[in-house]
């Protein structure tokens, strides 16, 4: 992981986790694939969120989860305990950077938002691909902050997105690293490499009421949960999140309101033997 974490390890960010996994599920689930795949490895598991949906959608698999966080660790414990018990799920402890499994030991390897977090993604991702078998499959999804857009223009989230951002660059994570994911993958040795972006809009074509409280609800919450970071380093004035507040609400009650991010996708697989 880089030097910080901009979220917290709390009981409420690890509920505010397993929503986002719900919430997100339709945008990045349906390209992430792992034909016949008997043994998949999810690096940076956390609580266990993306797991959970794995299992569903690839009944077939036996699934592994490593994280470096044992707070995270225990949180999957309890969210996953039942496919624990089964052993369809297994759960380790341990780093991206040297994962704890011979080398070919999985048919598929995923990663959701984790090289964000870390100061060296290229070397991740060659560990991903070294527990891969030939041939093996491998999904990565990424943000890519800097395509964050709303119309009317906000200026408080502008403000609020912009410190964000510049602290998870001060502590050595990679903001916009979806950006870039065709040619890390691609440095990784991995072949067969397909990127996509995934938008995750909010305009006029989302016309309940509800789904645009919903939509905007969780970016909400997304955005705040750095909050408590930059305020212990004096990055956030008071007066600034009250106006953040405001003008999500505003997107939120506006019908012609637009909010759009880009995720980044690729999917790729290892060279066959």
């Amino acid at each position: 992981m880089a030097d910080g974490y901009i979220h917290s390890f709390s009981a409420e960010e690890q509920a505010r986790l397993v929503a986002q996994a719900e919430f997100l599920e339709p945008y990045i689930f349906p390209t992430i694939e792992f034909p016949g795949c008997a043994r998949v490895l999810e690096v940076g598991c956390g609580v266990g969120a993306e797991l959970q949906i794995l299992r569903r959608r690839f009944p077939q698999a036996k699934l592994t989860g490593l994280d470096y966080s044992a707070a995270q660790l225990a949180k999957a414990r309890e969210l996953l305990h039942a496919d624990l018990a089964t052993g369809q799920i297994e759960l380790r402890q341990g780093s991206a950077y040297e994962l704890p499994f011979d080398s070919g030991a999985f048919d598929g390897v995923c990663l959701i938002w984790v090289l964000e977090h870390l100061g060296q993604p290229e070397r991740a991702l060659r560990e991903a691909n070294r527990v891969l078998r030939p041939g093996g499959w491998f999904s990565v999804t990424e943000v890519y902050n800097a395509s964050w857009e709303t119309h009317p223009p906000c200026p408080a989230m502008a403000g609020y997105w912009r410190a964000f951002n510049e602290l998870q660059r001060d502590f050595g994570g990679q903001p916009d690293v979806g950006s870039q994911l065709g040619e890390l993958v691609a440095q990784a040795d991995f072949c067969e490499i397909q990127f996509r972006t995934v938008p995750v809009r909010m305009d006029a074509t989302m016309e309940a009421p509800a789904a645009r409280r919903r939509f905007i609800n969780y970016w909400q919450s997304l955005w705040l949960s750095g909050a408590a970071q930059l305020r212990e380093r004096k990055r956030l004035p008071h007066a600034l999140v009250e106006a953040l507040q405001v003008e999500f609400a505003g997107l939120a009650n506006n019908p012609a309101g637009v909010f759009h991010y880009t995720a980044c996708q690729v999917s790729a697989r290892t060279p066959s033997a």
